[in-house]
């Protein structure tokens, strides 16, 4: 989605959610100027978050020829001397770890295994917004113990070394001689989507309870967005587990669930009580207040999903040609759930959302029972 397109839809989200919750608003004299300044934020937001991470990308270039960013499945980690790029792939499992070492080092080897070690003992840490060390129980040693910051120099020395790869491409440097990459890959146990499935499960079942949501449904939503990936960014950017934007979702959904106004920094969402609180808040806030009066649960949820990926005005307008909700409500109420699934893959405006509903609820149906 370019980013025009997501502002206007991100803020027509926002005032969907205000005219809903208080049907005043939208008579104000003032609205017109209201929508004005809500978008003008919202876009000062995405600029400023651009612009950072464009100096960003650019010192990362500088250092390796290339950047390669972070997404909702691949968490990218340059390390603090920006000399080492480590690629977490949530979905296969797989583990890329890279360092750079300088082409006239008499024991490439040896050096690369000392930056490798240093790499991973961050990774391994709990030093991260999430708490708990991201990759905890997921990289096994020897088939018997896990992987943690006590034995990574045993790992690396008896299982990686050996392994290491060096490249023969040369990278320029500032100031300093050509750079050449040191490689290796790791494969994560394959039980790994699991593990932290079951690590979130006991926050996910808190916050569904108390908002009557399917945790299922919830499960669905965080399987698609990220693999269960709690340091997922996406290029809107997005963040963390169930993908909130802090300028539009996340900001609707503090709002409703803490009864303040304020953006969720990204430090917050990276952190999975945080982010699972609202994800599961928005959800509750799209079914039971932009949604209100469905009757069919299962429709309600259809309609719900839809909306996550592409806002309720979208998929009102795909009910009835209008952004409105209230005739959205009653025309699904007059519909069978084949009619409304029908209508949803017909007409929504992206085919990225209509195969987000289909994923997310097969998805879920790998957590119902929990």
């Amino acid at each position: 989605m370019n980013k025009t397109k997501f502002i206007f839809l991100a803020a027509l989200s926002l005032l969907l959610s205000l005219s809903v919750i208080h049907p005043t608003f939208a008579a104000d004299e003032d609205f017109q100027a209201f929508v004005k300044q809500e978008n003008e934020k919202f876009s000062s937001f995405i600029d400023e978050q651009e612009k950072d991470y464009a100096a960003y990308q650019e010192e990362i270039k500088a250092k390796w020829g290339e950047f390669v960013g972070s997404t909702k499945k691949v968490w990218v980690d340059y390390g603090s001397e920006k000399d080492s790029r480590t690629q977490v792939d949530f979905e296969s499992g797989k583990i890329s770890l890279e360092v750079l070492i300088p082409k006239d080092e008499k024991d490439p080897q040896q050096a690369a295994a000392e930056k490798i070690k240093r790499q991973l003992k961050r990774m391994m840490s709990d030093r991260w917004p999430t708490g708990k060390n991201p990759l905890a129980g997921q990289i096994s040693v020897d088939g018997k113990k896990d992987l943690s910051e006590k034995n990574v120099d045993e790992f690396v020395q008896q299982r990686l070394r050996q392994k290491l790869e060096i490249s023969t491409k040369l990278i320029p440097q500032k100031a300093a001689p050509p750079e050449r990459v040191v490689s290796v890959e790791v494969q994560m146990v394959p039980e790994h989507l699991k593990i932290r499935a079951d690590r979130y499960k006991p926050i996910v079942l808190k916050y569904c309870k108390q908002r009557n949501i399917d945790p299922s449904i919830v499960f669905g939503v965080i399987h698609t967005e990220s693999f269960f990936n709690p340091m997922a960014r996406s290029h809107i950017p997005a963040y963390g587990l169930m993908q909130l934007v802090p300028a539009s979702g996340g900001r609707d959904s503090y709002k409703y669930v803490f009864k303040e106004d304020k953006k969720p920094s990204a430090e917050f969402l990276y952190n999975p009580e945080n982010n699972i609180n609202l994800g599961v808040g928005y959800l509750d806030l799209t079914k039971n207040v932009y949604f209100t009066g469905i009757k069919n649960p299962t429709i309600a949820y259809l309609l719900t999903i839809a909306a996550y990926n592409t806002g309720a005005g979208n998929v009102a307008r795909a009910l009835t040609g209008k952004t409105n909700l209230k005739p959205a409500i009653e025309k699904a109420n007059g519909m069978t759930t084949k009619d409304i699934h029908m209508a949803l893959r017909k007409k929504l405006p992206h085919k990225e959302t209509q195969d987000y509903i289909q994923r997310v609820f097969g998805r879920s149906k790998i957590y119902r029972g929990l």
